[in-house]
């Protein structure tokens, strides 16, 4: 028997019209490139750049995983968790203090993203 997605089962739950339509904020906040992979527990938003976050539906709310948490500026005092990078953010609605935070969050992780990536192809290169 094939196992069905989480994006599956965040569609068609209760709250799918508000995973949906902040999934398709954070798309639109990323950019053309925008990607996205879904597995059993998560769906993951991503670019060529790097990995974004995850979201998904929890008991009452839609929990974004920011993978680079730790790693920006929490301007909004939104993120919560102890985790090693990962920070998240619950999402009751999709009003303006929750699309600033999310494109935010997405500007962050992605100037993160840059650097990082500009770091590993120095030390590629022999740099240190």
């Amino acid at each position: 028997m094939l196992k069905r997605s989480s994006f599956e089962k965040d569609c068609n739950s209760e709250y799918a019209e508000l995973f949906l339509q902040v999934r398709d904020y954070i798309k639109i906040s990323i950019g053309n490139d925008a990607k996205e992979r879904h597995s059993e527990n998560i769906t993951t938003l991503y670019s060529k750049e790097g990995g974004f976050c995850y979201i998904r539906i929890k008991e009452n709310y839609i929990h974004l995983g920011w993978f680079r948490g730790r790693h920006i500026n929490d301007k909004y005092g939104l993120l919560f968790g102890k985790g090693k990078t990962l920070r998240a953010q619950k999402v009751y609605e999709l009003d303006k203090t929750t699309r600033d935070s999310i494109r935010y969050y997405v500007q962050e992780t992605l100037m993160f993203l840059f650097e990082h990536n500009e770091l590993m192809k120095l030390k590629k290169n022999g740099y240190r």
